[in-house]
């Protein structure tokens, strides 16, 4: 297998990333972390479809991707002449897994599990099997002469699969230990001779016991049989009996109720016919009551004409009394509205002289603004010449100090006759210039204040007059809202005013008498009570033809009830039924049950005898049949056992015989590479059957640890290299052509690197493909191709 070219979208730390590897020796060279062992886990899990770490499968989508970005790894190589590329994905949130095997551009299968599959067939290694032959790293390689005897070894047999060996024949100790154990315990619980002869008796015993009750028990049954056949005859007998008296019973249940039917219908008679003659009264006295109800009914309208004209009446009397009102009420309103005009006559005069002083108060409060600005100027101008005052009699008080030897303050010159003259010049200037200025800027500031002062006092009595005014309109503005409501509430007075006059008019038409009004309510209240008994015998006439057709009815359902009772007390009479027989059946129908019932009991005795039997037999041809079982079973273990003692033996010589052959083998191929890489000084490595392990100088064997550390590390590479072959030899996967080493540098010095690598050089034509992985960027014009990262 030779690598062509590998393609990373997504993987890991890798978003898009895409290298042809190329041939001879090839160094895949970057800082720590930034990528390179990635590079062989992305090849292993295009194989194979694992990362070294199973479980992890999440971490293996590139941070910056998107849950919808799929995970894809490409990998093309060359095997047995013919060009194969790997595709494996992993799509969506939850990251499902597929993949594609093509060969020369062919698809030749799809799936995750099965390109796997095709993948360790056409290779003819495991997943395993392919990271211990082709990939090795510092650690191993140092392990090979560091480690214990035990850790080597144990480290050794992993690398060549033979702790497989190892665990299947432990398996097959422990499992020759269990069968023994368990045939032990089978001699525990088998019976012995006596004890199946023992039982096989009892068995027969209790055949012949279960015999002779099962002949009792058909007796038995036979004569239960027969008491049962006479109890059937009987319980027929009962059951006419029954049929018969229960016949009797509801053909007089009938008649009753004919004969209770016909009771009733002749009360019910008599009721109708008392009823009839009183509704015949009742109309007899409701003729006469006929001029009561028209004569009512007259006096019903007179009264609502009456109450009509009350209702007029007291309408005009309410309408007259809210007439005064309203005059009243339009004489005050019209007496307020003047009154509130009187005193809103000021306003438009108030607010005219409001503006007038509010534009005099802001023209004083400029003026006042303007003469603070100037007091400011003048209060900085003293400022700025007493400064100057200042300073100058700083340096009068200094030439003082200096003396008349002093230099001048301005051109440096010696003073000398003319100090006085300085210092009367500075003085004058102090007096006669800046102090004069001062005592002006005084004056102008006296005046300016004084004038303010009046400006602040004209300001505060406008302000004032203006507060004052102001409180006037607040009070006039009010009294106009009061106006206007006023003179809304005078409108609505007057509207209504006119609305109620109106009205008056129009009820002028109408006149009420209250005695006459009085005199009709009196002569209906009188005559009602005739009237409602008028109507209330109206409405009870109203049943007479309904009494009359129900009287008929029930008339005629007598006749029909009678007709039937004397058939149902013929049909009564014809059915002949003997209670003193019956009774006599009854008696004996019980005294047969209570021989079927003891009978039975004694029956089921029987059976439960037979099954107790039955039961004890099952139970010991269980135990029988149960020891035959467990007898067979140990016979099965014991031929089990002798097989593992064959399989054993037969493992224990392949075990010698592999030994024999991996451990020349693993010596053959390390000691040409190792005599080559040192240029023929050391002629033969031994590997023991142990894995212990030796080289030759002169001729003679030491121990690998005799000698010195670089000597140890190519050791160490050929011993690696030799077992990665032995290991292809023994898959039988013979067209391998890779080998990939990380980190095998680890922390030597330059020297020990350099000689790493001669050997690689040296042994570069047994592989098409020798991959070294390294930090050591130094090293990099050592390679026939780089892949820096």
């Amino acid at each position: 297998m030779i690598l062509s070219k590998l393609r990373l979208e997504n993987f890991k730390k890798y978003s898009s990333y895409e290298i042809e590897f190329g041939e001879g020796l090839i160094g895949i060279i970057g800082k720590n972390g930034s990528g390179k062992s990635t590079i062989f886990e992305a090849i292993f899990f295009a194989l194979y479809g694992e990362l070294k770490n199973k479980g992890y499968k999440e971490i293996v989508r590139n941070v910056n991707a998107d849950a919808k970005d799929a995970v894809v790894v490409e990998l093309e190589f060359e095997f047995d002449s013919a060009e194969y590329k790997i595709v494996r994905e992993f799509r969506g949130k939850a990251l499902s897994a597929n993949a594609k095997l093509y060969k020369n551009s062919e698809l030749i299968t799809s799936g995750a599990r099965e390109v796997t599959t095709s993948i360790t067939s056409l290779t003819k290694m495991s997943k395993d099997a392919f990271m211990h032959t082709l990939f090795a790293s510092q650690k191993e390689l140092t392990s090979l002469s560091t480690l214990k005897n035990e850790d080597r070894k144990k480290m050794i047999r992993r690398l060549l699969g033979l702790e497989k060996i190892d665990f299947v024949e432990n398996s097959l100790v422990e499992k020759s230990r269990q069968l023994g154990r368990e045939i032990k315990a089978f001699d525990e619980v088998l019976l012995s001779s006596e004890d199946v002869k023992a039982k096989q008796e009892q068995i027969k015993e209790s055949v012949a016991a279960k015999e002779t009750l099962q002949k009792d028990a058909q007796s038995k049954t036979k004569e239960l049989k027969e008491i049962k056949l006479q109890e059937v005859q009987v319980k027929k007998e009962l059951e006419i009996f029954a049929k018969t008296k229960e016949l009797k019973l509801k053909i007089f249940s009938e008649l009753e109720l004919v004969k209770n039917s016909k009771n009733s219908e002749i009360i019910n008679q008599v009721k109708l016919t008392a009823e009839l003659h009183e509704l015949e009264h009742k109309q007899e006295h409701l003729g006469k009551l006929q001029s009561i109800k028209t004569e009512y009914a007259t006096l019903q309208e007179q009264l609502k004409e009456q109450e009509k004209s009350k209702e007029f009446h007291l309408k005009k009397e309410g309408l007259q009394k809210e007439q005064i009102q309203l005059r009243e009420q339009y004489a005050k309103s019209k007496s307020d509205i003047n009154t509130l005009e009187k005193a809103c006559e000021p306003y438009n005069e108030f607010v005219l002289n409001a503006k007038n002083l509010e534009q005099n108060i802001a023209i004083l409060q400029d003026t006042l603004n303007t003469k603070q600005t100037i007091e400011n100027e003048l209060h900085a101008e003293i400022a700025g010449e007493q400064k100057q005052i200042d300073m100058t009699n700083a340096k009068i008080a200094k030439l003082k100090e200096l003396g008349s030897e002093g230099a001048c303050p301005t051109c440096t010159r010696p003073l000398l006759e003319e100090y006085d003259n300085v210092i009367n010049s500075l003085a004058f200037v102090v007096n006669e210039t800046h102090q004069k200025k001062i005592d002006e800027y005084k004056k102008q500031l006296q005046n300016v204040q004084t004038q303010k002062g009046a400006f602040e006092a004209e300001k505060k009595v406008k302000e004032k007059e203006f507060l004052e005014l102001s409180k006037n309109i607040n009070i006039i503005q009010s009294k106009l809202q009061d106006l206007k409501n006023a003179r809304d509430y005078f409108k609505i007075v007057e509207q209504k005013g006119l609305k109620n006059r109106d009205e008056l008019k129009e009820l002028e038409a109408y006149g009420y008498d209250e005695k006459v009004h009085n005199s009709i309510k009196n002569s209906f209240i009188a005559m009602e009570p005739q009237y409602k008994l008028a109507l209330s015998l109206e409405t009870e006439l109203k049943r007479l033809a309904i009494v009359k057709s129900d009287l008929l009815s029930v008339n005629k359902k007598i006749e029909e009830l009678k007709a039937v009772y004397q058939s149902k007390e013929a049909e009564f009479n014809l059915v002949i039924y003997d209670e003193a027989k019956h009774k006599q059946k009854l008696q004996e129908h019980n005294e047969l049950l209570k021989i079927v019932e003891s009978k039975t009991t004694i029956l089921n005795n029987i059976k439960v005898q037979i099954a107790k039997i039955e039961g004890e037999i099952k139970t010991v041809q269980s135990a029988l049949d149960n020891n035959e079982t467990q007898l067979k079973k140990v016979e099965t273990k014991k031929e089990d056992l002798v097989d593992y003692e064959k399989i054993k033996t037969s493992l224990a010589e392949f075990k010698t015989k592999l030994n024999a052959k991996v451990a020349p083998r693993i010596s053959e191929l390390a000691s040409e590479m190792y005599s080559q890489i040192t240029k023929g000084k050391y002629q033969h490595i031994e590997v023991s059957n142990d894995f212990d392990f030796f080289i030759y100088d002169k001729g003679k064997k030491y121990p690998i640890e005799r000698f010195s550390g670089g000597e140890i590390d190519l050791a160490n590479l050929v011993l690696r290299i030799a077992i990665s072959k032995t290991l292809t030899e023994l898959s039988g996967a013979g067209s391998i052509g890779f080998l990939a080493f990380d980190e095998v540098f680890g922390s030597q010095d330059e020297a020990r690197r350099m000689e790493i690598l001669e050997a690689f050089h040296t042994i570069k034509e047994q592989y098409r493909q020798i991959f070294l992985i390294s930090h050591e960027m130094e090293i990099k014009e050592m390679f026939e191709v780089v892949v820096e990262l």
